[in-house]
């Protein structure tokens, strides 16, 4: 089972089933091909960091190739989640593999996200890329089709993710950040503020519909200038949460 991938090195690998395969057939041992060598395992925080610093200096090809090397395993475990779509895991992998060294190529850590987190949604669009152009003449799937689930535990569709632009990825990442730090702060609030801002902003709701203040007022039942107090009062909350979670 060789995986065929042009990478700096030796990145060409194989899996070779082990012992315990005979009875869990999902279960495998990914190894170089040449040798009994497991891929390594990933980096820890601070040398990945020094990884990422190194980038772009003259030390950025053997950075580089550390960081494509070391998040091999995350290629394997994201190509695993499309194990259901026809297409054999050794392509799965040679293909997530391509979208891993974009992600290194492309990586910027002044956005202030993490390199496993960029590189999965990389490589997770590198293999929905491929599905997509092969899906009418070889896989018949439908853009509209669950193929698995995300990271969150969402249905992950094909037509979620339809490229490799470094941008949109980041602006996806980013607004996923800024939805998950609204809810966190949202959290702390008190029930009825939280009330009072899922009702003023659709939020929580199945139709997303967005109510006014006298619509609110009404529902809960108290003044509308109370209501227009408090959802001052709670905004500023929530811009000194955001602040504090970030």
């Amino acid at each position: 089972m060789i995986i065929k991938v042009s990478v700096p090195g030796r990145f060409q690998f194989k899996a070779v089933p082990s012992f315990k395969t005979m009875f869990l057939q999902k279960q495998g041992e990914i190894h170089y091909i040449g040798g009994a060598d497991i891929l390594p395992p990933p980096l820890d925080g601070q040398t990945e960091a020094e990884m990422i610093a190194r980038l772009g200096t003259e030390e950025d090809k053997e950075a580089k190739s550390a960081l494509i090397e070391h998040n091999l395993r995350l290629v394997v475990y994201i190509a695993k989640k499309f194990d259901n779509t026809s297409v054999g895991v050794e392509d799965l992998i040679s293909i997530g593999t391509i979208g891993l060294i974009k992600a290194i190529n492309t990586f910027n850590p002044e956005k202030n996200i993490k390199l496993a987190t960029y590189a999965s949604r990389c490589i997770e669009n590198e293999i929905l890329m491929y599905l997509r152009r092969n899906s009418k003449t070889k896989l018949e799937v439908s853009i509209d089709e669950p193929l698995n689930v995300d990271w969150d535990g969402n249905e992950l569709l094909l037509s979620d993710i339809l490229g490799t632009d470094e941008d949109v990825i980041y602006k996806d990442l980013e607004d996923e950040i800024e939805k998950k730090l609204l809810n966190a702060a949202i959290s702390r609030l008190s029930p009825r503020e939280r009330k009072i801002v899922e009702l003023r902003f659709g939020l929580g709701g199945a139709d997303g519909d967005e109510m006014t203040q006298k619509e609110v007022a009404d529902l809960l039942g108290i003044s509308q200038s109370y209501i227009s107090r408090l959802e001052k009062k709670i905004m500023k909350r929530l811009k000194k949460e955001i602040v504090r979670f970030e």
